[in-house]
């Protein structure tokens, strides 16, 4: 039995963003979880600096706020239509010209 197409010795790379903010997102399109769910776990990936914006300002949950357009962006990420970095990149984008508010 020979099996090719992967190289020995490498780990199999390991998704950028996990799972369970996926299915957080799917939730917050459908309205089962708040915005404020949703941004919590916007802040896990600012958290463990799989986003990064050199000058956020840190403010409290109270304030987080996100406009609703852009559940279309997160739709696109969850029916695959882009990639996760393409995702990370919106938001992070949105957090540095302060649409999106975390």
């Amino acid at each position: 039995l020979k099996i090719s197409g992967f190289e020995k010795g490498l780990p199999p790379e390991l998704p950028k963003i996990p799972q369970w903010i996926k299915v957080n997102t799917e939730w917050w399109i459908t309205n089962q979880i708040s915005d404020l769910e949703f941004l919590e776990g916007i802040d896990f990936l600012f958290e463990k600096q799989i986003i990064s914006v050199p000058e956020r300002d840190v403010i409290s949950e109270s304030q987080w706020k996100i406009p609703q357009w852009v559940k279309v962006s997160a739709g696109w990420w969850q029916e695959e239509k882009i990639s996760d970095d393409d995702f990370l990149n919106i938001i992070e984008n949105l957090v540095q010209r302060k649409i999106i508010v975390v």
